[in-house]
């Protein structure tokens, strides 16, 4: 069987992977990321990503999801480009429905028609760990916008003094 990280597994793949200690790796071209994409300045790059099937102790699937990427995201202050590093490993417990239960430093992830696909639950985990307001960590790294508004700023300020 081909794994790739945009098939559907059902659970019969999924309860193989487990068994055997499958890991799937590999590139994803942020573009495919159709959800992300439209949150980002640009959809180039791509993000490494490797997964990892096992089993718990009760008999529950389980998936180690490591990524790393660099995502650009438009600043709120200035409007700009902003670089952000997305770089995580997450450990997943696969459920058929809600209210499994699950060791707490798992994450639950119910399965969708009791299959799971792993380029969308990549997508899902780097949209959640998007920065609310991504911006630049001062107004001296934004863009030209900015730095002229603090300097107006600033100019109003003494004017009134």
């Amino acid at each position: 069987m081909s794994r790739s990280l945009h098939s559907w597994y059902g659970p019969s793949d999924l309860d193989r992977f487990a068994e055997r200690g499958v890991e799937l790796e590999g590139r994803l071209e942020i573009k495919q990321l159709s959800r992300l994409r439209d949150m980002l300045h640009t959809d180039a790059g791509q993000v490494q990503v490797k997964l990892s099937f096992g089993r718990g102790d009760a008999g529950w699937l389980h998936m180690s999801l490591e990524y790393r990427t660099t995502l650009w995201l438009v600043c709120q202050r200035c409007l700009e480009p902003l670089e952000f590093e997305a770089d995580a490993k997450v450990e997943l417990g696969l459920i058929e429905s809600a209210g499994v239960a699950i060791p707490e430093n798992f994450e639950p992830v119910v399965l969708e028609n009791d299959r799971l696909r792993p380029a969308q639950l990549l997508e899902d985990e780097l949209i959640v760990a998007l920065p609310l307001v991504p911006k630049h960590r001062t107004v001296e790294e934004c863009g030209q916008l900015a730095r002229q508004l603090v300097n107006n700023g600033a100019r109003a300020t003494r004017d009134s003094h």
